[in-house]
């Protein structure tokens, strides 16, 4: 019998070597790109779910009353979020009004003290003690204090209160801004002018 070299073969076993190479390589491939999907998908799911909660976060206006013979209001809101509770000192506020061509403006951040408010407190959880929250919870409703002028007398620096603009039939707006984003806007019209009486 005599030994002969089969070319051929010796083709087919590397054919066979680079094949199955080329299979590890795909599948290595194939895993580090399904990995890779994946935490993108992931990461998308987490942004989308940020976004709905920011989104779904809001404060709503619940009703309005002329709180003092001067200058405030007193405001009723409810804070819906699906995410997280927001620092009460976090939030602000902008009481704003325009007569004459010229915008008057008083601004400030839920918490900061107002004199001529029951303590000093500018904002409470209805149906509790008058006492500064230290955040809003979602599903709950608060009062809120709202200075339209300094309080200096005289009818001086009382700007966008319930007697300044019912006696020039202005209409005025109070906006609360949220420190992830997101605000709303109420307009206040008042058209009896009596402590107690409803703002519009």
């Amino acid at each position: 019998m005599e030994e002969q070299n089969d070319t051929f073969a010796q083709v087919g076993i590397g054919a066979m070597i680079v094949f199955i190479g080329i299979l590890i390589a795909v599948s290595t491939s194939m895993f580090v790109m399904i990995n890779q999907l994946e935490r993108i998908a992931q990461g998308a799911e987490s942004t989308v779910s940020v976004a709905t909660n920011e989104a779904h976060t809001q404060i709503i206006f619940v009703g309005g009353w002329v709180d003092d013979a001067y200058d405030d209001y007193l405001l009723m809101i409810e804070y819906q979020s699906l995410g997280k509770n927001v620092q009460t000192d976090e939030v602000g506020w902008v009481l704003w009004c325009e007569h004459n061509d010229q915008i008057f403006r008083r601004m400030g951040y839920f918490g900061d003290p107002v004199a001529s408010a029951p303590g000093g407190v500018t904002l409470w959880e209805v149906g509790e003690d008058i006492t500064l929250p230290t955040e809003l919870i979602s599903g709950k409703r608060y009062f809120v204090i709202a200075d339209g002028g300094t309080g200096t007398g005289n009818g001086a620096g009382t700007s966008c209160g319930p007697q300044w603009i019912f006696d020039r039939g202005v209409t005025a707006y109070y906006s609360i801004y949220l420190p992830d984003g997101g605000h709303t806007t109420q307009e206040l019209r008042v058209n009896v002018f009596e402590v107690g009486e409803s703002v519009t």
